[in-house]
């Protein structure tokens, strides 16, 4: 055979082997995914470090092939998160007890095939620790209703707090509290507190350590915090520690006045007016029967629009009340008395108190609201139509037991009161005490004495032992001493009734 046609037969079958492979063979496997990102490195340094909140792009490449997604590692390759987006902000975490670190972010593309970049595409960030920083949130004026702001507190202290991160919520590690002294050891509160409550463990000593409660939680932290001085102004510093051990500067609390409790029995003053008045009127007949030690709270003090011995909220105000056994309450607003009360003594009954509550309740106040279902009111008397009820002045208000004294009005009041009283349960029995005295008033006729229900003070009492535990009067006992016995009354009330 010639060369030449040797060469050509070579050809042919050349050319029949290719198309035969061509036909019958695989396809041809696409190459491992290819992965870019925006830039390989950023160079800053000190304060020019950027912060740990970052934005990283990337994007991939398959020939052959068709990218499903990245794979991500924020921990130096130590575990990948899948995702199919491009770009993404991370929240990078700097090692405790640094300041700053370079923390690099790898991205490696994953085609169809599950073929995964071998060499990652890799971004370094210079970041920096952002520190945190805490604030105290304090009561506001709101529609000429005073804040509650107190300067001069029973030793219950209740303070908001507002921490934050530019690095995030979640980078908040714990709070440090110092009662009075940043050079004590700190006492640690976890990284959700929002709010705490420092109640006194001793109120009557000097000095004392405190419960600590978190948030609206009723149970106490495991373990107390020392330094409260009692008849002394007092300073809580509050800090807050990010997971980097960064810490925002202190933060202290105003100055406030934490009274010593120095007896069982305390004198509330709710009057809005008259306040010295009639609290001289209470304190100065106590005396005269023998009860000369007690504490006051003015519960209506108001400076510069702001309440400054109630508590920021009931559950601290029913601390308060909680240190004591017996309450003696007067206010000429029944609306504020009666809730304020209903939402604050739940302690103080729950421990055994015997609360006595003389609230003036004019026209004004609602019959319907539900601030009557904690007395021994049931319900409130209205007078007829365009009449109103009041005391003249030398009415006589009498007693439902005979030996309780018939006391006398010393002034005329405009607006009275009479009520129903609650109806007895297994456990818990009610009694009317004072009943008459009023008039029923409408303009152009004469008045008449009213005959409807007319009981004024009245009583609850434990079925059993027939301990009484509350006594409620509609009147205002200031101005009802116009026989000259109201130590008489004070005895059976305050000695007999309620044991002071």
């Amino acid at each position: 055979m010639s060369i030449r046609n040797y060469f050509s037969l070579l050809l042919v079958v050349l050319s029949i082997g290719a198309c035969k492979k061509g036909f019958d063979g695989n396809a041809k496997i696409p190459l491992e995914p290819q992965t870019f990102m925006v830039v390989d490195k950023i160079e800053r340094s000190g304060e020019n470090r950027l912060t740990t909140l970052v934005q990283a792009h990337w994007w991939g490449v398959s020939e052959g092939g068709i990218i499903k997604g990245f794979e991500i590692s924020t921990d130096n390759q130590l575990t990948w998160q899948f995702t199919t987006k491009q770009d993404s902000s991370f929240l990078l975490k700097i090692p405790p007890g640094k300041d700053s670190a370079d923390i690099a972010i790898y991205v490696r593309a994953v085609d169809h095939l599950g073929q995964i970049d071998a060499s990652p595409a890799s971004t370094l960030f210079p970041i920096k620790n952002s520190k945190p920083s805490v604030r105290y949130i304090f009561s506001a004026s709101i529609a000429g209703i005073p804040s509650q702001n107190p300067s001069n507190v029973f030793p219950v202290l209740k303070y908001t707090l507002f921490g934050e991160d530019p690095d995030g919520a979640d980078d908040i590690l714990n709070y440090e509290l110092y009662l009075n002294d940043t050079l004590r050891q700190p006492y640690i509160l976890p990284a959700n507190t929002n709010s705490i409550l420092l109640v006194s463990n001793n109120p009557k000593a000097d000095s004392s350590d405190c419960k600590i409660f978190i948030n609206s939680s009723n149970n106490a932290q495991s373990i107390s915090v020392n330094g409260l001085i009692h008849q002394s102004r007092n300073i809580i510093y509050i800090r807050v520690v990010d997971k980097a051990l960064s810490k925002s500067n202190y933060v202290a609390s105003p100055p406030i006045w934490v009274k010593k409790v120095s007896s069982d029995i305390l004198v509330v003053n709710a009057y809005t007016s008259n306040k010295i008045f009639v609290q001289n009127y209470y304190t100065n007949n106590l005396v005269k029967i023998g009860i000369n030690r007690f504490d006051t709270l003015q519960a209506t003090e108001v400076i510069d629009n702001n309440f400054t011995q109630l508590q920021p909220d009931f559950q601290a105000q029913n601390r308060v009340f909680g240190f004591f056994k017996k309450i003696l309450w007067f206010g000429d607003d029944a609306s504020f008395s009666f809730s304020y009360g209903q939402r604050t003594t739940n302690d103080f009954f729950n421990n055994g108190g015997q609360l006595f509550m003389a609230v003036a309740i004019n026209s004004n106040f609602d019959p319907l609201s539900n601030f009557l279902d904690w007395t021994p009111i049931k319900s409130l008397v209205n007078p007829p139509p365009a009449s109103v009820f009041r005391v003249n002045i030398n009415a006589q208000v009498k007693p439902v037991f005979a030996n309780w004294p018939i006391i006398k009005s010393s002034a005329i009041i405009p607006s009275a009161r009479p009520f129903e009283i609650q109806e007895n349960t297994s456990s818990i029995g009610f009694d009317s005490l004072y009943y008459g005295g009023i008039i029923e008033s409408k303009a152009g006729q004469s008045p008449i004495e009213w005959k409807g229900k007319s009981a004024v003070m009245a009583k609850r009492f434990t079925i059993g032992n027939n301990k009484t535990n509350f006594i409620i009067s509609s009147l205002p006992l200031e101005r009802f001493n116009g026989n000259n016995n109201i130590d008489s009354l004070f005895i059976k009330v305050f000695k007999e009734e309620l044991g002071f």
